[in-house]
């Protein structure tokens, strides 16, 4: 089965060596060849430019080549004032677009959206060590994701104000949900500035009492415009949010870390919309389908319920109130008695419980206590004086003793046998005759006081030897 462009699908001849009669023009196989082209989609070449011109209409015309091929470029002039600088003769870039098809000239050629220089390749380095260090922390975690809310009270967008993402989100959420409010926290996407103005951004949603769902993101570009959303801050303040974030950067073929650490990764700006809230026609659908669903139960509650009240009418205790009654009395009557028992067993069971423990009570009653206590208290008190006595009487016993060998060694005793204890006048004792010398006064113990007396001479007289003369 083949398509013809512009016709229906015909079938072919069974012999495929029997080519199409119809032949094609030449504008339409060009047009083939260019569908067939833009089949593979986004594509990154890599080579050395050359010949490179700008015409006045501010298109860019170049060639890419290596050493084995040579492919003729175009940009034109929409992508060209995107770029922060031109390419330079002889510099290898890598060349972000697609294959199309120059039809007047039959040449097929690379359609350019970005070009940038090789050494971009630093920032796939940069992303990739980024990615491995915060997945190592679980910011990737599919666990640490929460579940969006089914109808949020308020979503919250963080992207650049008036740009065409905005514009987008808006009006799919107005398409979708036209009651639903929106906050929006405006924020730079791109440059040096964009960093704190998108974390700030961030914090101010997260902070909104009414945002439940919170959208991040900008539209399309090179690695380079979508670099504020791989950088570790923005990430880190993503991963923060107490609200489930929604990351919609760039386009379905865009990757960014902001992807990896939100709660949920939308392919585009509208498709985050498309996400965050559903089709208010179909929940008033939903809820008036559950509506009936509700109504049609209770209908079915309350046939039941008539239907067991009319059984019950018919019943024949309902049929013979008056046999019920005499049932219940019979039953009273027989309560009543098996109650009137069992208080009686009871009172007489607490009346035995109460003997008891008075007879417990008495037994250990603290009267008798203090009496055998106080009883206790005197014999001590006897057992105590008499051990006193006793032992004051040997205190006695042993004073006697110890004044009396006190009394046989006191020096009064040797005094009163006649000896004497001299002193000189500055109450030192004299022991010998040198100790003092003629005319001074000494002071001699006496049995029964102290003599004053002035030496007028004195004798020296060792045992043994004579008596020598007085020395004044």
């Amino acid at each position: 089965m083949k398509m013809r462009l512009g016709g229906a699908p015909t079938t072919t001849c069974s012999n495929p060596a029997v080519p199409d009669e119809r032949p094609l023009s030449v504008s339409a196989l060009t047009r083939r060849i260019t569908l067939t082209l833009e089949d593979f989609g986004p594509l990154l070449v890599q080579g050395e430019l050359s010949q490179v011109k700008v015409a006045p209409s501010g298109h860019l015309y170049a060639t890419l080549k290596d050493q084995e091929a040579v492919i003729s470029l175009v940009m034109w002039r929409s992508a060209v004032v995107r770029q922060s600088a031109l390419p330079k003769e002889g510099e290898q870039v890598v060349v972000r677009g697609s294959l199309s098809v120059y039809g007047p000239r039959g040449q097929y050629q690379l359609t350019a959206t970005r070009i940038s220089p090789v050494g971009i390749g630093d920032l796939a380095a940069r992303f990739a060590a980024l990615k491995v260090k915060l997945e190592a922390e679980g910011l990737f975690a599919e666990e640490r994701k929460r579940p969006l809310p089914l109808l949020p009270r308020a979503v919250g967008l963080a992207t650049a104000s008036g740009s065409a993402a905005l514009a987008d989100l808006l009006h799919s959420l107005r398409t979708r949900f036209p009651a639903m409010p929106v906050v929006v926290a405006p924020c730079i996407v791109q440059g040096a500035q964009a960093v704190p103005t998108i974390v700030a951004a961030l914090r101010r949603l997260d902070a909104h009492p009414e945002v439940e769902v919170i959208i991040v993101g900008r539209g399309g570009g090179s690695i380079e415009d979508l670099w504020a959303f791989n950088e570790e801050a923005v990430v880190r303040a993503i991963a923060a949010c107490k609200k489930p974030v929604v990351s919609a950067v760039g386009h379905e073929t865009d990757t960014t870390l902001a992807d990896f650490v939100a709660d949920v990764r939308a392919k585009t700006p509208t498709a985050a919309g498309e996400l965050v809230v559903p089709v208010q026609a179909e929940l008033h659908s939903a809820l008036a389908e559950y509506r009936l669903h509700l109504d049609r139960a209770m209908d079915t509650l309350l046939d039941d319920a008539r239907e067991r009240l009319r059984s019950l009418g018919k019943h024949r205790a309902l049929a013979t109130p008056a046999h019920q009654v005499a049932l219940r009395r019979q039953r009273l009557d027989e309560l009543r008695q098996r109650l009137d028992d069992g208080v009686t067993s009871l009172i007489e069971t607490r009346a035995a419980d109460v003997r008891l423990l008075r007879a417990r009570l008495e037994h250990a009653s603290p009267a008798r206590r203090i009496d055998a206590a106080r009883e206790a208290l005197i014999q001590q008190r006897r057992h105590l004086a008499s051990a006193a006595g006793h032992h004051l009487a040997q205190m006695h016993e042993r004073f006697a003793g110890l004044a009396a060998r006190l009394e046989a060694l006191s020096p009064l005793a040797v005094i009163a046998r006649g000896y004497s204890v001299v002193r000189s006048a500055d109450g030192s004792l004299v022991r010998r005759t040198d100790q003092i010398a003629t005319g001074e006064v000494i002071e001699a113990r006496m049995p029964d006081g102290w003599l004053r007396a002035t030496v007028i001479g004195t004798r020296a007289q060792r045992l043994g030897e004579p008596e020598q003369p007085y020395q004044t």
